[in-house]
């Protein structure tokens, strides 16, 4: 059995709640009926209904006969369920099941994937701004990464240079200070390295 049903916090108010045996047995009925109609034998069963009997309810509960029985009758007598026998079982149907769990289930169904969505878009959003919001860097930090990177920028000149602009690059404020600082970084000179010439024997 997959899926799953919904209970309401108010159901701790509810009168049968205390009561163990009948709270177990209704719990068993709402947790086997139908949440779509469907046929058996030949019968059609509504949403909300099951069929079974005083000694399965009795196998599956671990309650006795006697003890599902009079949970019945209790849940009965307070309209929660409606009892109806045939050929082929006791017919026992939840009252306003589908007010209180098809409908309501197909609701929060559908909320997952919204709440879900607009979550994740916020997280989006958040790292956007994460990432837009540029803390300035300080001496310590710019020699460290300058030293890392072996590229002999001057730091006091760096730094100084871009206090002196309010850290912004063009018209737009510094996003990243370590890509400026490799912008800085003097290119390695390429020297040419002659071939040794080939000895020639002075005959040749």
């Amino acid at each position: 059995m997959s899926g799953w049903i919904k209970i309401h916090r108010q159901i701790v108010d509810w009168e049968w709640f205390s009561d163990t045996n009948t709270f177990r047995v209704f719990l068993q009925l709402l947790l086997k009926a139908n949440h779509k109609e469907k046929k058996y034998r030949g019968m059609d069963l509504k949403i909300g209904t099951i069929i079974t009997s005083r000694d399965i309810l009795a196998m599956e509960t671990g309650l006795s006969v006697r003890q599902v029985r009079t949970a019945l009758d209790k849940l009965k007598s307070t309209n929660e369920v409606t009892i109806k026998t045939s050929s082929q079982g006791t017919i026992i149907e939840v009252v306003n099941y589908a007010k209180y769990q098809l409908t309501t289930s197909e609701t929060t169904n559908e909320r997952p994937t919204n709440d879900q969505q607009t979550t994740t878009n916020k997280n989006v959003k958040n790292v956007k701004n994460e990432r837009s919001i540029f803390i300035e860097p300080t001496y310590n930090e710019i020699l460290e990464y300058c030293i890392e990177r072996k590229n002999g920028v001057d730091v006091n000149k760096f730094l100084n240079f871009y206090s002196a602009k309010g850290w912004m690059v063009g018209k737009n404020k510094m996003i990243d200070w370590k890509a400026c600082v490799r912008t800085w970084e003097k290119p390695i000179e390429i020297q040419e390295v002659n071939e040794p010439k080939k000895w020639k024997a002075p005959w040749s």
